[in-house]
């Protein structure tokens, strides 16, 4: 009797266990699929029964402002408890809150000891970071040798900056081998025997996958003045975002105009605006391009933040566009806190996820670097959102205040040329081409 009733509860907890990993993934698609009010609903109740991937989930769309209004304080608290529990990915993310002051004063010992759990079981961006700090040996005690290893294992496991950073290590020979030693006999630690903890499926959990957002409909403004910017050099091709800031400008990133160390003919360059389903609402080639004096193009795999503050260009019609324009304004740190603080920043995009449809992301942040040249942003990216633009609200109205240059995929971070740096550029072009039509 006692065994039946021993096998009955065990059968019924993989049957509650199956459920939620199903409630699980649904809630996962629907977010996924622009529904994030009617995810944040199903998660709840599982992440207040104590599902560690729930908790991080709902800790991921408070974050990002999904499904509710953006807090990120509220979001450390779900990442905590799920972070407590073993869960890999939610002692990264709580690792980057603490890494970029993001819901809590920034503290990078606290950041480094979260990555350190969540890189013994595995997870490549925090070997990937924790390897970065033992490298720079600011926090923590400088080891250029498990710093490098970290590294290389991330790399191995897929974290694109890897490569880049690993070339930068210099190291002896001796020390070579005793870092490849010390990765081939690395073995993860799992915190939990829960194997949903220790080995969770991807689609029960978001932030895995950049592929997220909001699918915009181009024929509303501002969308209808957002598109695409294909380049055509000769056998290859590619494709970024745009925006008409004015009937024959469109305002991009610079690099999206080079191929490589070379810029592109203008008569190569194409602007396709209110793109729906691959069918714009009108389009146009390059008559000339504009590109910030201080821009210095560089080979992908060699690019630096500290070229993104000049990382703008000018893409000059030959045809004048319908679709309203959107304007450019430069904002200080007040004003671009009080956009953050209202909910109003946002960024318009044709990503991988959806080349042929805009994708927004809402309920961004932004702030300022310290000599204001460069725009960080907190917001989801993804591949071909380069040039897109970084709205806000100012009067009533969203205006462009940054174009998206970069980001840096392990802390979540996106770097934005401000405003600032083109807006005069921008006025200037307006100016000409009005006195030429008189």
């Amino acid at each position: 009797m006692i065994r039946t009733l021993a096998i009955l509860l065990a059968l019924l907890l993989v049957a509650a266990g199956n459920a939620a990993a199903a409630e699980l993934e649904d809630a996962v698609a629907a977010a996924s699929n622009g529904q994030p009010a009617a995810a944040l609903r199903r998660l709840q109740p599982l992440a207040a029964k104590g599902d560690a991937r729930a908790q991080f989930n709902v800790g991921f769309m408070q974050a990002f402002g999904l499904g509710a209004p953006r807090n990120q304080a509220e979001a450390l608290v779900w990442y905590r408890k799920a972070a407590d529990q073993g869960l890999a990915v939610a002692q990264h993310y709580l690792g980057i809150a603490y890494f970029n002051g993001e819901g809590a004063a920034r503290d990078h010992g606290e950041a480094a000891r979260w990555f350190n759990r969540a890189a013994a079981q595995g997870f490549a961006q925090s070997q990937y970071m924790l390897g970065l700090m033992m490298l720079d040996g600011e926090v923590m005690t400088r080891d250029v040798i498990q710093g490098y290893a970290w590294l290389v294992m991330a790399g191995r496991s897929g974290v694109r900056s890897a490569g880049r950073e690993i070339q930068r290590v210099k190291l002896s020979e001796a020390q070579r081998q005793q870092a490849e030693a010390t990765i081939a006999a690395w073995r993860p630690k799992p915190e939990s025997a829960d194997a949903g903890i220790a080995n969770p499926r991807a689609e029960q959990l978001l932030g895995l996958d950049r592929h997220f957002g909001d699918v915009v409909d181009p024929t509303s403004w501002p969308a209808s003045s957002i598109g695409v910017v294909t380049v055509a050099q000769y056998s290859t091709g590619g494709s970024c975002t745009g925006t008409l800031v004015a009937p024959r400008v469109v305002l991009t990133a610079a690099h999206c105009v080079f191929n490589g160390l070379t810029q592109v003919s203008p008569g190569n360059v194409h602007f396709l605006a209110g793109m729906n389903k691959g069918t714009p609402a009108a389009s146009s080639v390059a008559d000339k391009l504009i590109v910030a004096p201080e821009f210095i193009p560089t080979q992908h795999d060699k690019w630096s933040i500290d070229r993104s503050p000049a990382d703008w260009a000018l893409i000059i019609l030959k045809d004048a566009l319908p679709s309203k324009p959107v304007a450019v304004k430069s904002v200080g740190r007040d004003e671009l806190a009080a956009a953050t603080k209202a909910g109003t920043i946002s960024e318009i995009g044709y990503g991988q996820e959806r080349r042929y449809s805009p994708t927004g992301q809402r309920n961004c942040s932004a702030g300022m670097t310290k000599d204001a040249r460069l725009l960080t942003v907190h917001c989801l990216a993804n591949f071909g959102y380069s040039g897109s633009p970084i709205l806000a609200e100012i009067g009533g109205e969203p205006v462009v205040v940054g174009i998206f240059s970069a980001f840096h995929e392990e802390t979540r971070l996106m770097f934005a040329a401000p405003a600032s740096q083109f807006e005069a550029a921008v006025r200037r072009e307006i100016a000409a081409q009005s006195a030429s039509a008189r």
